[in-house]
């Protein structure tokens, strides 16, 4: 599969067998997400591997949806998830100046770094779902994470249920979304 191709079948799961993915595979997506670039290659990130039971439980009971109820309802079903943790970037003192911001593109290189998982996931045969909204508190507490450090996303991943036809990707009109030498 060519990557374009790759972009147009990749699909969020939320039906997983239960089927652990490896440790290997595991590190194998970690470490797309670790080559990942980043501004001023501050890499503000740490993976947390989650794998073992107690600790599945544990990223399962802080999932929430944005009503403050416990979130991802086929949760019970993934035998893995990827903690995104920000981690406060060291950037060049030129991008502390003119933006008074360590953190500027903290964010946008987290997305970039767990899209690069989510198809590595995929090369490997593994479905993922990115999960965005979390009870801080209850990481931090369950997962020792250092106050000032942000979950921004946890990837779940696994096998699906069964292999599904991917959907057309409804996306916005392309003239929408670009243009040329101008808005």
């Amino acid at each position: 599969m060519n990557f374009m191709e790759m972009l147009k079948s990749r699909e969020s799961c939320r039906s997983f067998d239960g089927t652990p993915a490896t440790r290997e595979e595991l590190l194998k997506i970690v470490e797309a997400g670790h080559l990942s670039p980043s501004g001023c290659n501050a890499q503000p990130w740490k993976f947390i591997i989650v794998d073992e039971e107690d600790a599945l439980a544990k990223v399962r009971d802080a999932l929430v949806t944005e009503t403050g109820a416990t979130g991802a309802p086929w949760r019970e079903e993934v035998s893995s998830y990827i903690v995104i943790v920000e981690v406060p970037a060291k950037v060049k003192p030129a991008v502390l100046e003119h933006y008074n911001d360590s953190q500027r593109f903290a964010q946008g290189d987290i997305g970039m770094a767990v899209m690069n998982m989510c198809y590595e996931a995929m090369e490997l045969g593994l479905a993922t779902c990115i999960l965005g909204m979390n009870d801080q508190k209850k990481m931090e507490e369950y997962f020792n994470i250092p106050e000032g450090n942000e979950v921004r996303m946890i990837l779940a991943v696994g096998h699906p249920k069964k292999e599904t036809e991917p959907r057309d990707k409804v996306r916005k009109a392309f003239d929408e979304v670009c243009s040329f030498n101008q808005w």
